[in-house]
């Protein structure tokens, strides 16, 4: 007899699943390149669309390489991104509590894949990159603009008949605040910066996290 699901635990990946905050900043500084903050002030003004914020980043990697990236190339910039210690544990307490983790991440599939694979968290959400012959090429698949996050977190509940509130959202950036205030519980991962101020609970480490649902989602 399979237990009855008691809700949604939905988790960022960069930062809050791994040590290294950005998978994307990762790539900028292995290629050589900068994440400059005026495309992602574009963006957040609506100037500029999620896909052309990924070209343009893509862009300047390539750019700065000097010749092209292949997948080769992206998997081995990646490949030093560390899970948290105690992620692991934190997945199989929460299924055996009764809850079901999902990923929503605006972070690049190579990474969350494997993250999710290494977890054992089989519903993953993240952007895909575009290779064509096994080269990295400007675009890609914006599945998950930062501030569509919610609106996909809605879908889902929708799937599994689950109210908002009683879904937790776990993130640390300050893309995350508007979630924060819409879900049952929010959790920012410390370091987290001004998002620190809008979630339910601060942590420093995932593992309090399902303490706290026990308690408040009897």
């Amino acid at each position: 007899m399979h237990q009855a699901l008691k809700g949604l635990v939905f988790f960022d990946c960069d930062g809050v699943l791994t040590v290294e905050h950005s998978s994307w900043g990762v790539l900028h500084e292995y290629f050589g390149s900068r994440d400059n903050s005026y495309f992602a002030d574009l963006y957040k003004r609506g100037l500029i669309s999620y896909l052309d914020w990924m070209k343009i980043d893509i862009a300047l990697m390539i750019h700065s390489y000097g010749r092209p990236i292949t997948k080769k190339d992206v998997i081995k910039a990646l490949s030093g991104i560390r899970i948290r210690s105690s992620a692991k544990r934190v997945v199989e307490m929460l299924k055996e509590d009764g809850f079901k983790p999902i990923v929503i991440s605006s972070g690049v599939d190579l990474l969350v894949s494997r993250v999710c694979r290494e977890l054992g968290i089989s519903e993953c959400y993240y952007n895909e990159l575009l290779f064509i012959d096994d080269e990295l090429i400007p675009g890609g698949v914006p599945r998950v603009p930062p501030d569509k996050k919610l609106e996909i977190m809605r879908e889902l509940t929708e799937k599994y008949g689950i109210p908002m509130n009683k879904t937790a959202y776990v993130g640390d950036s300050s893309w995350d605040i508007t979630i924060f205030r819409n879900v049952g519980v929010s959790f920012a991962v410390n370091p987290c910066g001004m998002a620190c101020n809008h979630a339910n609970y601060v942590v420093d480490d995932l593992i309090e996290i399902p303490e706290y649902l026990k308690k408040l989602f009897r």
